[in-house]
Parts: structure tokens; C-alpha cells; sequence
């Protein structure tokens, strides 16, 4: 797989799974770029220039001039995922039904990291998966927030629900807005896809369907933005737990 982008190849290296080679333009220069060579130099991570036209060619104008090679992404195992969980204390999961854009997918990694999830469920059918632009949205975020991929995302929350996850789903019109809802310490949330939202057999899986009220014409929010807004007001509820926040 390749990880193209300063940030991301940087997250890559600081990892516990290092890339297996960085590949940087010749013309790449700067702190980002060194702080990656010397990363790579003590983690022993192989370094090859490129020439800059060769470098385009292979990995596209965007990459900044530094892209890298690494495995395949290591999801997580469920189980473990689970039994790697405090048995105390406030625990936020988030679950995707049938998310189908990458970016939206890295966007809600990012998101989820940067509040504090302690794990993504995604379905192993159609949905998007950790690839390559799912990794470059997600800016690094993905080297620090486990992935679990699921054959049955409804039975995964019923073996949620049975460890005691509450379950909210986040669904276009319902009747009860997010941020009227009272949200438990252990939860999960649950957004639909682009297009077929929850879905019938997900949303019954749910304790609770919450909604973001709109005001202009259009019917939805992207679900990455909408994922967002109701992970805050989560944490909000919540007294933002743990370690104190950083104020971005």
C-alpha cells in the first residue's frame, strides 16, 4: 500500500508498523522533510530519492514530495479490540454502516481520533476500506485508532449491547434532535452511508435514533461533518473525560 503526504508518511514512521521504504523528490526540502529522514534513519527505514518528474509520475502532484510503501492495513480484531477496553469509565465506539467514499471514511477517522474514540467499526462488504485516500484524509489519525472490519455490522452491535454498549444511531428525521439526547458513559454511535443512511436492520439494533435539525435546503449533512457534531456534543455531555482537552 502506499501512503503518500508529509503528515502521513510521518505518522507512518511513528507507528508501531513502520513503513518498509520512503520515497522523496529530490526537490523536497524543509523541517517535515528532515524530521522524516531522521525518523526513517532511526527506525531504519530504507530512503530512496527520486527525481522530481519520475517522483509526479509514480505518486501524483499532490504528495508533497514524500510518499511511502508499507503493508497491507492492520485492522483490529473485535475481540481483542474489546478486551483491550477500561471496564470503568466513559467509552465512546463509533460504527459506519455502508460508508462508500474514502475520504469520507479518512475524515471520520481523524475525526474520531481526535475525540477520543477508542474504536471504528466498518463493515467488510460494501463499504470503504483503509486504502491509500482514506489514509491521506485522515492525516495520520489512523496510525492511533483501531479499525475493526465486521461480516455483520448488526450482530457486532448486538454483541455490543450484550457487554453493556448502548447504541445511538444518527438518522435524518427522526424526531429526537442530538443534543436533546442523554448519552451513557459506554456507547456507540452509529452513522449511515451516503446514501442508504442506517438501514432497516442497523436501525433496529439501535436504544436510541438522534437527528442534526437543518435549516436550509439541502437534507443532510456529509456524514463525516454530521459524525462530528454529535461525537462533540457526546463529549460534552460527558465533561470531556480523560486527559485534558488541547484547545485547537
Amino acid at each position: 500500500m502506499i501512503i503518500a503526504g508529509r503528515h502521513e508518511v510521518q505518522a507512518a514512521l511513528d507507528s508501531p508498523t513502520a513503513p518498509e521504504t520512503v520515497f522523496l523528490a529530490a526537490s523536497a526540502h524543509g523541517p517535515a522533510i528532515e524530521a522524516i529522514r531522521a525518523t526513517a534513519s532511526r527506525r531504519q527505514v530504507k530512503v530512496q530519492m527520486l527525481e522530481p518528474a519520475l517522483f509526479r509520475r509514480r505518486f501524483g502532484e499532490d504528495a508533497q514530495g514524500v510518499a511511502a510503501r508499507a503493508g497491507a492495513f492492520a485492522y483490529a480484531d473485535l475481540e481483542t479490540l474489546l478486551a483491550g477496553l477500561p471496564p470503568t469509565g466513559p467509552v465512546i465506539l463509533l460504527a459506519l454502516h455502508q460508508v462508500e467514499d474514502p475520504r469520507n471514511l479518512g475524515a471520520i477517522v481523524r475525526t474520531a481520533e481526535v475525540a477520543g474514540v477508542a474504536g471504528l467499526l466498518i463493515p467488510k462488504h460494501r463499504a470503504a476500506g483503509m486504502t491509500g485516500g482514506a489514509l491521506r484524509t485522515a492525516q495520520g489519525a489512523a496510525a492511533w485508532l483501531p479499525v475493526a472490519r465486521v461480516t455483520n455490522l448488526a450482530q457486532a452491535l448486538e454483541t455490543l449491547k450484550g457487554k453493556g454498549f448502548w447504541v445511538f444511531g444518527l438518522e435524518a428525521g427522526v424526531p429526537t434532535r442530538y443534543d436533546q439526547a442523554s448519552y451513557p458513559d459506554r456507547l456507540v454511535l452509529v452513522a449511515g452511508g451516503e446514501d442508504a443512511g442506517l438501514g432497516r436492520l442497523v436501525a433496529d439494533r439501535c436504544d436510541q435514533l438522534v437527528a442534526i435539525p437543518v435549516r436550509g435546503r439541502t437534507s443532510s449533512l456529509n456524514v463525516s461533518v454530521s459524525t462530528a457534531v454529535v461525537l462533540f456534543e457526546i463529549l460534552r455531555q460527558q465533561g470531556f473525560p480523560g486527559t485534558p482537552p488541547k484547545i485547537s
